[in-house]
C-alpha cells in the first residue's frame, strides 16, 4: 500500500497517529524543550522592539512565537517551555521573581490554547487555507485577551503594582505587543517551516508525541 509523503498529508493526516505508526517521547523532546526556552530567553530578553512598560510587559513582544508556535509544533514541551523562559527574560529586565511566578496562568493560557485549538480543529500548521489562519488568529485574540487581562487586573494591581489609571495602559500594551508580534512572527514562521518541522520526530501529534 502507498504511503502518503509529508507534502500530501490533509490536516487531519498530520494530527492523526496512523496505523502501525508508533509515538514515544525522546530525547529529541528535551532537547527541543531547552531548546524552546534558550530561544524564548533570548528573543524575550533582547529581541522585543518595543517600549517597555516594566514587569515584563512590551509592547512589540517576539517572545510569543516561542509560545504560540513551539506549542503548536511541539505540544505540552512548548506549552512547558513557553512559561518558564519568561521567568529568566523578565529577571533581566527587573521583573520580581514572584510576579514572573504569578505570570504563570497567562504564559501557560497563550501557549496552550494556540496548541489545542489547532489540534482539535485539525488546523493544518503549514497554513494552507483561510481556515486555518483564522484558527490561528483567532486562538492568538483570546488567548492574548486572557494574558492581557488577567496580568494587569489580577497580578499587578493585586500586588499594588499598579495604580488604577495605568491599567488600561497595561492592558493593550501586553495585548498588542503579542498580537501584533505574534501577526509578524507565527504566520510567517509556520508557513515556512511547519513543512520541514512535521516531518521530524520531534514534532508532536498528540500533546506529548
Amino acid at each position: 500500500m502507498a504511503t502518503s509523503k509529508p507534502a500530501d498529508l490533509t490536516a487531519e493526516q498530520i494530527w492523526t497517529v496512523q496505523p502501525g505508526e508508533k509515538r514515544s517521547v525522546g530525547v529529541i523532546h528535551i532537547v527541543i524543550l531547552a531548546l524552546l526556552i534558550g530561544i524564548g530567553f533570548v528573543v524575550g530578553a533582547f529581541g522585543s522592539i518595543s517600549f517597555p512598560l516594566g514587569f515584563g510587559v512590551n509592547f512589540f513582544w517576539t517572545g510569543i512565537a516561542v509560545q504560540q508556535v513551539g506549542s503548536i509544533w511541539f505540544g505540552l514541551w512548548g506549552v512547558i517551555a513557553g512559561f518558564i523562559f519568561p521567568f529568566f527574560s523578565n529577571g533581566i529586565a527587573g521583573t520580581p521573581f514572584y510576579v514572573s511566578l504569578a505570570y504563570i496562568p497567562a504564559n501557560l493560557v497563550q501557549g496552550l490554547l494556540p496548541a489545542w485549538a489547532f489540534r482539535y480543529f485539525k488546523a493544518d500548521p503549514r497554513l494552507k487555507k483561510g481556515r486555518d489562519y483564522l484558527i490561528l488568529f483567532l486562538s492568538m485574540i483570546v488567548s492574548s485577551a486572557f494574558g492581557a487581562l488577567y496580568s494587569p487586573l489580577v497580578v499587578l494591581k493585586g500586588f499594588g503594582l499598579l495604580t488604577t489609571e495605568s491599567v488600561p495602559l497595561f492592558i493593550w500594551g501586553w495585548f498588542g505587543g503579542n498580537v501584533v508580534a505574534g501577526i509578524v512572527f507565527n504566520f510567517i514562521l509556520l508557513k515556512a517551516l511547519s513543512g520541514v518541522v512535521i516531518r521530524t520526530p520531534a514534532f508532536v501529534k498528540r500533546w506529548w508525541a
